[in-house]
């Protein structure tokens, strides 16, 4: 496993509970289901991560307090992983956790597409990373 989404996951499990809580996480699939439907070929930018329906992806992937704790070896790991080591740092808790298999389910049933988002986000990540100066 990815180490570094291994801590991810670990860090931000407390956070994703408690939101999936708060939400009727079915309903929510079932909306962020629509949205990729509807929209096969998206492309996310800075202003689509404010949308409310990008809401999923925003609270799962981004986390810029996160990202700049890495060293740059940590960034360099990061930097070079994909969309299903995430998946797989996240599926040991749905043995525990009903909603987060619901989750790891749905990000697998969707795998190309968010491979496809998540790819857009870490190039645009990296460019402000390595604009603030962090060796990548």
């Amino acid at each position: 496993m990815n180490p570094i989404w291994t801590h991810f996951c670990t860090h931000k499990m407390e956070e994703w509970l408690s939101w999936l809580r708060s939400v009727h996480i079915n309903s929510y699939l079932e909306l962020t289901e629509r949205f990729i439907a509807t929209h096969p070929y998206f492309v996310p930018s800075e202003t689509h991560f404010d949308d409310q329906q990008n809401q999923l992806f925003q609270k799962l992937i981004v986390d810029w307090e996160f990202i700049n704790s890495l060293s740059d070896k940590g960034l360099l790991v990061w930097a070079n992983s994909n969309f299903l080591d995430f998946i797989e740092a996240l599926e040991p808790y749905g043995v525990k956790y009903p909603d987060i298999r619901r989750l790891t389910t749905f990000l697998r049933l969707h795998l190309e597409w968010f491979t496809r988002v998540y790819q857009f986000t870490r190039a645009d990540l990296i460019l402000e990373l390595r604009e603030s100066g962090r060796n990548l």
